[in-house]
């Protein structure tokens, strides 16, 4: 078989071999370990909550994604197990038991990228938490740490009290304005932490039936301090779960997006390979089980001349700015990552035009190749911009 049959067949003639398509996974994934954020707090301090806020995930789904890792720990992989772009770890129990966070750094110190301390405002008893962040601080010592304090509205003087906007608390002088009662419980705790390191961001992430309005307020405080706390390109991909979650319109979009930039981050990193062409197969399998995914999501019946249908309704073909990704890394030095970036942004711009494809099916609209083309060409330039750090800062080597 000739170099270019080799490589021609995965992207004239695709299948998922889902076999062959786990294993190139598991071996961009062992090269890039998932960043995790450690949550560290009592049961009911509003962790689940936390994460719900930064992720869009609902309750239920957090709480089966669960799954346990040390006796002391459960670990959360989003958006999933498979296509993973960052983990939180839970501690569990705290207050309930002597908490030994040996087994959770041996597995986890080179991976956390910031331990988060949650604790409800109105709640003074978490001197088992500080006694365990202390334990962590000695082997970690430059853990960047955030003390997020929820359940702001147990400290407000009756049910018909509403939050303050603009939101308060990132000075002193505005977070007067506070009900005096909540103003000494986050003082008090601040106490708590003296001599640590630490950021505060009081919060209150509810429920709609809660009928506060917002329900995830302080979160963009939270995410600014992630932002300060966290290398470059995670934070920037934290910060874009904004935009993200700016398109969130229904349950099909905010299931699926995250799963788009968990593989357009696994392509990226495939496409890193300095070698032109080595990846085509590669990145084309991963675009496959991306469609594959994005079908299951949106309750689309696929096979595989289903999907060849579909790319010929889109206009669009593996092939679509293929070109100039293999060619770029023909450039010394920067050639491999911005062809990595490149690659990135167009399994992007494809996973936003599948899904504005499967919108279209399941309206009944008829929309023209020129439009899919156009939606592909916008969210390339987007997927550019949205992934530029987290790809450039993702540097392993995959071999040929």
């Amino acid at each position: 078989m000739s170099l270019w049959q080799k490589y021609a067949k995965p992207i004239f003639s695709p299948q998922v071999d889902e076999q062959e398509i786990d294993a190139w996974l598991n071996r961009i994934k062992s090269k890039l370990p998932a960043p995790v954020f450690w949550l560290l707090g009592k049961t009911q301090s509003g962790k689940t909550a936390l994460i719900r806020a930064l992720t869009g995930d609902d309750r239920a789904k957090i709480g089966n994604g669960m799954q346990s890792c040390t006796r002391t720990a459960m670990i959360y992989d989003f958006p999933s197990s498979n296509e993973c772009l960052l983990k939180f770890l839970d501690t569990r129990g705290l207050g309930e038991i002597d908490y030994d966070p040996e087994a959770d750094l041996q597995l986890f110190q080179e991976q956390a990228q910031v331990l988060i301390v949650v604790m409800k405002a109105m709640d003074p008893a978490q001197h088992a938490v500080v006694a365990a962040l202390k334990k962590i601080m000695k082997n970690r010592p430059d853990l960047p740490v955030i003390v997020v304090q929820t359940a702001l509205h147990e400290g407000y003087p009756d049910l018909s009290y509403e939050h303050i906007l603009p939101y308060p608390f990132q000075n002193e002088d505005s977070a007067r304005a506070a009900p005096e009662a909540l103003q000494r419980a986050l003082a008090a705790q601040r106490q708590l932490f003296a001599g640590i390191n630490a950021s505060f961001v009081p919060v209150d992430f509810t429920l709609p039936e809660d009928q506060y309005q917002p329900e995830h307020y302080g979160l963009e405080a939270l995410l600014q301090s992630l932002e300060a706390a966290t290398p470059q390109g995670l934070a920037g991909l934290l910060l874009n779960m904004s935009d993200f979650r700016a398109d969130l319109y229904n349950f099909y979009d905010r299931t699926a997006l995250p799963h788009i930039a968990a593989y357009s981050v696994l392509s990226g990193v495939a496409g890193a390979v300095p070698v032109p062409f080595v990846d085509i197969p590669i990145v084309t399998l991963v675009q496959m089980k991306m469609l594959y995914t994005l079908a299951e999501i949106f309750h689309y019946p696929i096979n595989k001349q289903q999907a060849k249908e579909i790319f010929g309704a889109l206009g669009l073909t593996f092939l679509t700015n293929w070109g100039r990704r293999e060619l770029v890394k023909l450039i010394p030095v920067y050639g491999a990552p911005t062809s990595a970036l490149l690659t990135a942004a167009s399994t992007y711009a494809l996973g936003k035009t599948l899904m504005a494809y499967f919108h279209s099916q399941r309206e009944g609209l008829i929309l023209s190749k020129r439009h899919f083309q156009n939606i592909y060409a916008e969210q390339y330039l987007s997927g550019k911009v949205l992934l530029k750090d987290y790809v450039f800062n993702a540097k392993p080597k995959l071999s040929s």
